[in-house]
């Protein structure tokens, strides 16, 4: 992560008390205030990822994989796989970095260059 997480303390004028936050410093100067919590549970997670998505989508990106893995390939999931599902309906989802590759029903492997050598391939 860039930058480094400090404590603060400041006045919490909604709460009228003081409080302690963990602000990230590149943020901080490039921003202003923000608040870094640890993320323990899968819910806090598929939230934090559902919020992500949300924000994203609305000024028109578009979510693309940065690996050397080929962009397209046809696969089934799970849904243990799916951390956050997003986009019109929910059609798009963040998967598991470890997700499970099937076809029609079948158990082909765990996400792999190997395994995805044997996934049918989309344009």
């Amino acid at each position: 992560m860039v930058g480094e997480i400090v404590e603060t303390k400041d006045y919490n004028t909604n709460e009228h008390k003081m409080k302690t936050a963990h602000q990230n410093t590149y943020f901080l100067e490039r921003y202003g205030r923000n608040d870094f919590e640890p993320l323990g549970t899968a819910d806090e997670v598929r939230r934090s990822l559902g919020y992500l998505m949300k924000y994203i989508e609305k000024s028109g990106e578009r979510l693309i994989y940065g690996g050397d893995l080929p962009t397209y390939f046809v696969s089934d999931v799970a849904d243990e796989d799916v951390i956050c599902p997003y986009g019109i309906d929910d059609r798009k989802a963040v998967l598991a970095d470890d997700f499970t590759c099937m076809v029609d029903g079948e158990i082909i492997g765990k996400v792999s260059k190997e395994v995805i050598a044997k996934m049918p391939k989309a344009n």
